[in-house]
C-alpha cells in the first residue's frame, strides 16, 4: 500500500510527472494566491478585494500571460522539490518503521515521515521556490524575465544567503504540508481500501477521495506559514541586500496579526485551497496512474 515503487528512481519519475501535471494546470491559481497574500503587506502596491478582483486586475494590466508568471520555475520546482518530497516519503517511512512493515505504521509515524520528506526536499530546493514566488509577485514582469539568469542575478545582488531568503518559512510550510498531505493521503487511502463499505480498492476513486481530503487539511494547517513565506520572499532589500520589512518569520507573523488580525493570516485561503485541492488531487492521481500503468507499483 502507500505510494511505493519497486525501485527508488521510479518513485522520483512518477512524482516528477504528477507534480508537473499539477503545477501546469494550477499555476494561475497559485499566482492569484500569491497576489492575495502580498496585498496590504507593503510588498506590492495594489490592494485587492478578493480573488475575482485579482484576476480582473491582472487581465486588465498584465494580460492573460500574467496568470502564468513563474511557470518556468514552477515546472523546475515540480521536477525537483515536487519529485523529492513524495519520493523521500516511503524511504523515510521505512527507516522509521525499522523491522516493522511500513504499511503498519501508526498515523503519528507517517506524519513524522511526511515532516522529514517535505522539510528536507524544501530546504534543498528553496532557491527554486524563491524565484517562483518572486516572479509571480512581479506585476510589471521586469524584475526577473528568464529562469537561469535570474538565479545568477539573485546570487550576485544578494549573495548565497539571498538564495535562501525565507527558507525557514518555506521549510516550515513544506514540513506542515508533508506531515498533513502525505500522511493523510496515505492514511485515508489505507482506510478506504480496508473498508468493506468501499468497493473500489486501490483504484482511481480511492486515489481521488483520499487526495481531496488531504488537500483540504493541508491548506487549512499550512495557510499562515504559506502567507509568511510569500511575504518574506517578496519583500524589498536595501543596497546591501538586507530585507527592509521583516527580519524573521516570527516578526512577519506578529506584524501581520498586529496590522490585519488573525484573519490576515488566511489572506488568499480560498484561492490557495482552490489551487491546493485540485493540485493535490492531480498530483496523487497522476502519480498513482503512472505507478500502476508503468507496472512500478509495489
Amino acid at each position: 500500500m502507500g505510494i511505493k515503487t519497486k525501485k527508488p528512481w521510479q518513485g522520483f519519475a512518477c512524482s516528477a510527472f504528477g507534480s508537473c501535471v499539477a503545477d501546469f494546470v494550477c499555476t494561475p491559481l497559485d499566482v492569484v494566491k500569491v497576489r492575495m497574500q502580498l496585498s496590504r503587506s507593503g510588498v506590492v502596491g495594489e490592494i485587492y478585494s478578493g480573488p475575482i478582483d485579482v484576476v480582473r486586475t491582472m487581465l486588465r494590466n498584465e494580460g492573460p500571460r500574467g496568470l502564468y508568471k513563474g511557470l518556468s520555475p514552477a515546472i523546475l520546482r515540480a521536477c525537483t522539490y515536487g519529485s523529492a518530497r513524495i519520493a523521500f516519503y516511503e524511504p523515510i517511512k521505512q527507516v522509521i518503521a525499522g523491522d516493522t512493515p511500513s504499511d503498519k505504521l501508526p498515523l503519528h509515524s507517517k506524519c513524522l515521515a511526511g515532516v522529514g520528506s517535505g522539510g528536507l526536499a524544501s530546504f534543498i530546493f528553496s532557491p527554486v521556490d524563491l524565484l517562483k514566488v518572486r516572479m509571480q509577485g512581479d506585476k510589471a514582469g521586469l524584475r526577473y524575465t528568464r529562469l537561469f539568469p535570474s538565479f545568477v542575478s539573485i546570487a550576485h545582488e544578494e549573495g548565497l544567503s539571498g538564495m535562501y531568503r525565507g527558507s525557514s518559512a518555506t521549510v516550515g510550510r513544506a514540513a506542515v504540508c508533508g506531515m498533513v498531505e502525505l500522511a493523510t493521503y496515505d492514511e485515508f487511502k489505507s482506510l478506504f481500501i480496508a473498508a468493506e463499505s468501499w468497493p473500489y480498492g486501490d483504484s482511481l476513486p480511492t486515489h481521488f477521495a483520499a487526495s481531496l481530503a488531504a488537500g483540504f487539511l493541508s491548506t487549512l494547517l499550512s495557510a499562515p506559514v504559506d502567507l509568511v513565506k510569500s511575504r518574506m520572499m517578496n519583500q524589498p532589500s536595501d543596497a546591501s541586500g538586507r530585507p527592509t520589512l521583516y527580519t524573521s518569520p516570527v516578526q512577519c507573523f506578529r506584524k501581520t496579526v498586529a496590522a490585519e488580525g488573525f484573519r490576515g493570516l488566511y489572506a488568499g485561503f480560498w484561492p490557495n485551497y482552490l489551487r491546493l485541492g485540485p493540485h493535490t488531487v492531480l498530483v496523487f492521481v497522476s502519480v498513482e496512474q503512472a505507478r500502476h500503468r508503468m507496472g512500478w507499483a509495489e
